[in-house]
């Protein structure tokens, strides 16, 4: 019986020990699967992540100011309780392009016109007519006071002053001549007929109708003025003209003939018939 008893205990030590070391088996192998997925998720691999694209944004072109040549200005009424500006005007190139600015000062109603274009950009040297429509935001009546570009408006006429409206008047000069034909007539006396082709200052001016003609011995002078409106702007364009002028009728003999600042001379024949 005593022997029975030690070998029931040693089986169940043994039995024992095999199920303890099991489980210790089974933590080791748990322990040490759950220590790999730690330190292969440690350092995980990190997609690269592409770097947002720079997109440059344009940057608005520089502007310049330029003069503009006005031409004609007329105020207008809208029939809606206000009034307009009409300003026919003109831009040196084909890149400028004009702007306006109305503000008011009073009874007065101050209108700015001026030109812009891109700095550093080659424009063609091509004149441009335009008619801009400038509202002015009032109804204009007596005691109201118009100025463009510091230049006060005329409303009965539409044309710009620099003085009180009413004043009237021109300016004159020699106009520009370039030549000068001489045509001899038949006969004796000969009549001499000059065609003169040359050049106005700008867009307003015109041939005065009557040429100035003075003889003095064998010394012909003419002289051609143009004349345009006083104070009015204008655009400084060279016009060109062909004027035809009769001087009278000579006898046969050597003249001089001065046109403006041209001198010339030419000679008339004896009559051989």
């Amino acid at each position: 019986m005593v022997i029975r008893s030690r070998l029931g205990v040693s089986c169940r030590s043994a039995l024992f020990l095999v199920l303890v070391s099991l489980l210790a088996w089974l933590l080791l192998a748990c322990t040490g699967n759950t220590a790999q997925s730690t330190g292969a998720g440690s350092s995980p691999t990190s997609a690269a992540v592409p770097s947002p694209t720079s997109v440059a944004t344009p940057r608005p072109a520089a502007m310049e100011r330029v003069p503009i040549d006005i031409q004609r200005a007329t105020l207008q009424d809208t029939g809606a309780n206000q009034s307009e500006l009409l300003v026919e005007v003109v831009l040196p190139d084909a890149c400028s392009q004009p702007r306006w600015a109305v503000s008011r000062d009073g009874t007065r109603v101050l209108v700015e016109v001026w030109g812009e274009r891109p700095v550093d950009v080659a424009c063609a040297q091509v004149l441009r007519e335009e008619t801009l429509t400038i509202p002015l935001g009032v109804a204009l009546h007596d005691g109201w006071v118009v100025a463009l570009n510091g230049v006060q408006l005329d409303p009965g006429e539409g044309i710009v002053h620099s003085s009180e409206p009413g004043t009237g008047g021109y300016d004159s000069g020699l106009a520009i001549v370039e030549q000068v034909e001489v045509r001899v007539g038949e006969g004796a006396p000969a009549a001499v007929t000059l065609e003169v082709q040359g050049a106005l200052p700008d867009a307003c001016a015109e041939l005065a109708e009557s040429p100035s003609v003075t003889v003095e011995g064998q010394r012909i002078t003419v002289l051609l003025e143009w004349q345009r409106p006083r104070d009015r702007l204008c655009a400084q364009v060279l016009r060109p003209f062909t004027r035809t002028i009769e001087v009278g009728s000579f006898a046969p003999g050597t003249y001089t003939l001065v046109v403006n600042d041209m001198e010339t001379s030419f000679t008339i024949e004896p009559d051989q018939s």
